[in-house]
């Protein structure tokens, strides 16, 4: 074989994920041993592990061997994947662990039972409700790593997790947060190299698309496209990478309504996402945070004419509370009944006694005893 065709297949290999091997059956660093795949992406691919002094399930992450030049040093893992560690959300899946077994490196999350955004949207739009919760429990999640001074680079569908509940609805869980520092070196600031760009061309932001630096607004673009999908049921951009990316520089977003007609609320909600999608940076919202306010300022209004912020993790409409009127007109007619039913028993008390073998001298008892209300005062009583 000659050089030029081994360097090609070594090339090729690299970003192989059938090339690079399988971990399966794999005990790494003693603690973990590796099951069976849950998937694969650009990063690297997740397998379900066994912890074996826990005896509990995780979620593995193994980077490709195709980053190992870029993640730099053990050092710089290290601390980077302790910063993941430290970001500790309801909204952002949980880094409990990580390692490197060779020359790998590898991150261990907790595991989660659902589906991919990405995969719920295969069947269809949200439902305004769903898109909602969906969409502010996202920006709840990237609002608060903004708040840290962090980006994700690559926020999609398929790194937004819907995770199962034990009240039936999903709860949104953001994926594979800050794996883009691991990967790219600290001393490439634009995420580029050789000619390629970091993210994905259909939720990438101009800047993204022309290297310059991203920072929050970046995300913020990404999370506009994603809310747009949930309420459409479809991208706002389709085409060929080379296409989507010539998308993102220059066309407006559509509106909902030429999409998916019945959209609720999609005047307020057009001008939402325009603002987040804004070609120009400066003009977006300032972080996550700030999209998620304006977001919870649209949620869709009861009948009461009050807006509630849902509950996270289910659907379940809040059983309705009873009007205080009503518990007034309650207590009042137990009231009345109780009043009735006292008078009917003394009644049946005094015309007992008035036909009783001594009914007249308890007649004049009962006389003297109703004179004050009748006759006014009573004559005082002889001896």
């Amino acid at each position: 074989m000659r050089p030029s065709e081994t360097a090609s297949r070594k090339r090729a290999a690299a970003g192989n994920p059938a090339a690079e091997g399988s971990f399966i059956g794999k005990c790494l660093q003693g603690r973990y041993q590796i099951e069976a795949p849950l998937g694969a992406g650009g990063v690297g691919k997740v397998y379900r592990a066994r912890h074996l002094a826990l005896d509990r399930l995780v979620a593995l992450k193994v980077l490709r061997k195709q980053h190992n030049e870029h993640w730099g040093s053990r050092q710089r893992f290290e601390r980077e994947a302790r910063a993941l560690g430290t970001l500790t959300h309801p909204h952002i899946v949980a880094v409990t662990d990580f390692g490197i077994e060779g020359d790998v490196p590898f991150l261990v999350m907790e595991l989660l039972e659902g589906e991919s955004l990405e995969s719920r949207l295969r069947a269809g739009p949200l439902d305004a409700e769903l898109a909602h919760r969906c969409g502010h429990e996202l920006l709840a999640g990237l609002g608060f790593v903004h708040g840290r001074g962090l980006v994700h680079r690559d926020i999609k569908p398929g790194n937004i997790f819907l995770e199962r509940t034990e009240q039936g609805g999903p709860r949104v869980k953001l994926l594979d947060f800050g794996l883009a520092k691991l990967v790219v070196s600290t001393n490439d600031a634009n995420l580029t190299r050789s000619g390629e760009v970091f993210g994905t061309p259909a939720y990438m932001a101009p800047e993204q698309v022309t290297g310059e630096a991203v920072d929050a607004r970046s995300d913020v673009y990404a999370a506009g496209l994603v809310l747009f999908e949930m309420f459409a049921g479809r991208r706002p951009f389709v085409g060929s990478d080379s296409e989507l990316l010539r998308q993102q520089l220059v066309d407006p977003l559509p509106r909902l309504g030429d999409v998916r007609q019945g959209v609720q609320g999609s005047e307020q909600l057009d001008a939402l996402l325009l603002r987040a999608t804004h070609k120009e940076k400066e003009r977006r919202f300032a972080d996550a945070g700030e999209m998620a306010a304006a977001l919870l300022g649209l949620a869709p209004r009861r009948a009461s004419g009050k807006t509630r912020a849902p509950r996270a993790g289910s659907l379940r409409p809040a059983s309705p509370r009873p009007s205080r009127l009503g518990g007034v007109l309650r207590a009042g007619a137990l009231l009345v009944c109780g009043v009735a039913l006292t008078a009917i028993v003394l009644a049946g008390g005094v015309i007992y006694l008035l036909d009783s073998p001594d009914g007249a001298s308890h007649r004049v008892l009962l006389q003297r005893a109703l004179a004050p209300l009748l006759d006014g005062p009573a004559a005082p009583t002889q001896r």
